[in-house]
């Protein structure tokens, strides 16, 4: 089973659901990844770890109703007050200053030059996902941008990432996201100008058919069809029945 211990700055190391609907979307989320939960006190409210064979692999908190559900993903960082500055300095936007989270750790969340949002999380008894790579776990965090150029810039002065791209063919160009030798930060694609930029959220699954299943049977929506993504697995674009979009992939190879 892939498990962590901690994360080096940069590299994705949490994501989670805010969502005015915790109770359905925990039912939801058992059903398809097999989570149970474990509820903590933040100190401003209640939020719900998701256990996958009892290791935290993402969470689940409260939002006030009307608001947009959607995941988050949370970058690990060594001083969340250091990073927000460079944050500020390179052209984001800071939507939460950095706050203590009990003795869990330090988070903030920002947006980068295009609005894309995401959180900084600076461990403290907490590091993030446990549990990675294998079902229910977290896999891959992917921007969705219009300004490749601009946050590739972004990112490698606030996080320190460096960049790859590939061609995948016919125009199909994709951007490697890496922190030096410490592990793989994401991936991005251009878009439209269109679509809202933002951070995606990948869930590992043992079958991408059999998830699709039971998201429809739980009220989600299937909003892509399983695709096979060559040298990597099957992949399906899914959001929970309060709307919240989620990716899963279905692995060609096993992730240590």
């Amino acid at each position: 089973m892939p498990t962590r211990n901690g994360y080096a700055e940069g590299v994705p190391s949490w994501v989670d659901l805010g969502t005015p609907h915790v109770e359905g979307a925990k039912t939801f989320y058992r059903a398809l990844f097999g989570w149970d939960y474990r509820e903590e006190d933040t100190g401003s409210g209640r939020y719900h770890i998701a256990l996958r064979k009892g290791l935290p692999a993402a969470g689940i908190g409260t939002l006030q109703e009307g608001a947009e559900t959607t995941w988050t993903s949370y970058f690990a960082v060594d001083d969340a007050d250091v990073t927000t500055a460079r944050i500020g300095e390179a052209g984001g936007t800071i939507l939460s200053p950095p706050s203590d989270v009990g003795n869990q750790g330090r988070l903030a969340i920002a947006s980068d030059p295009t609005g894309a949002s995401f959180g900084i999380w600076q461990a403290g008894e907490h590091f993030g996902a446990a549990i990675v790579n294998e079902h229910g776990g977290l896999n891959w965090n992917e921007l969705i941008t219009d300004d490749m150029e601009g946050v590739t810039d972004f990112y490698e002065t606030v996080l320190g990432w460096e960049s790859e791209i590939a061609d995948w063919g016919e125009g199909h160009l994709y951007t490697t996201f890496k922190v030096a030798d410490r592990g793989i930060a994401g991936g991005a694609v251009k878009s439209r100008p269109d679509i809202p930029n933002h951070w995606k959220v990948y869930f590992a699954v043992n079958d991408a058919a059999e998830s699709i299943e039971v998201t429809r049977a739980g009220g989600g929506t299937v909003l892509r069809e399983a695709r096979e993504a060559e040298g990597v697995g099957v992949i399906a674009s899914l959001a929970d029945p309060y709307g919240a979009p989620f990716f899963i992939i279905q692995l060609a190879l096993e992730i240590d």
